[in-house]
């Protein structure tokens, strides 16, 4: 089965790789999404190399990060500003991409983005496509454990740790747009995997 994992580099996606290869017989490649608004895409390109998983980049138009800081400005806050891009990209991508299964890292204890039992049918049922979200029924308290056995982890705050998410581009967009991303984003702690601790490990 063909599977595309929407893969940001950081720990849920990295994570969602290795769940998968382990529960389905499917042939994974994964996208990390730019809208060119900076190329921090590459750091992504990096871990993916680091981890020995299949790499493409997909640059998708810019109007959908322009959307979504619009209702971000318009809420004051940014999580369903994030869920709405999710469900975009999602959408992009499968008008451009046959896959069989599409995955991403949302997990139970995310705001944002978090796509509806109803939003996930939709997707299924309009692009015949299978979306698994392998994370979504465990804690961050027993995730954390998992991936520090598993990942070599950069952390830190939040624009020291060089990832690539939705976050990076929205917030360099907003800037350039003359709004203050801390407005709406509080300075808060991310995470990059840059590595195995043990290869074999699995």
């Amino acid at each position: 089965m063909d599977t595309a994992v929407l893969f940001s580099g950081g720990k849920d996606s990295s994570l969602t790789n290795i769940f998968l290869k382990k529960i389905l017989p499917c042939n994974i490649v994964n996208y990390t999404i730019t809208f060119g608004i900076n190329s921090n895409w590459r750091y992504a390109k990096e871990t993916a190399k680091a981890l020995e998983f299949d790499f493409k980049l997909m640059e998708l138009d810019s109007e959908i990060l322009e959307k979504t800081i619009d209702w971000i400005e318009k809420d004051g806050f940014a999580n369903d500003g994030i869920t709405f891009l999710h469900k975009c990209v999602i959408e992009e991508f499968l008008d451009e991409v046959k896959v069989d299964i599409i995955a991403d890292g949302t997990r139970r204890d995310d705001r944002s983005p978090r796509l509806e039992l109803s939003d996930m049918r939709k997707i299924e049922d309009k692009y015949n496509v299978s979306y698994v979200a392998p994370l979504m029924g465990i804690s961050y308290r027993i995730l954390k454990p998992i991936c520090n056995s598993l990942f070599i982890i950069e952390e830190g705050p939040t624009d020291s740790i060089k990832k690539s998410d939705y976050e990076s581009e929205i917030k360099d967009l907003m800037k350039r747009r003359g709004l203050n991303p801390y407005d709406v984003f509080p300075k808060h702690s991310q995470s990059r995997v840059i590595g195995y601790k043990n290869r074999n490990a699995f």
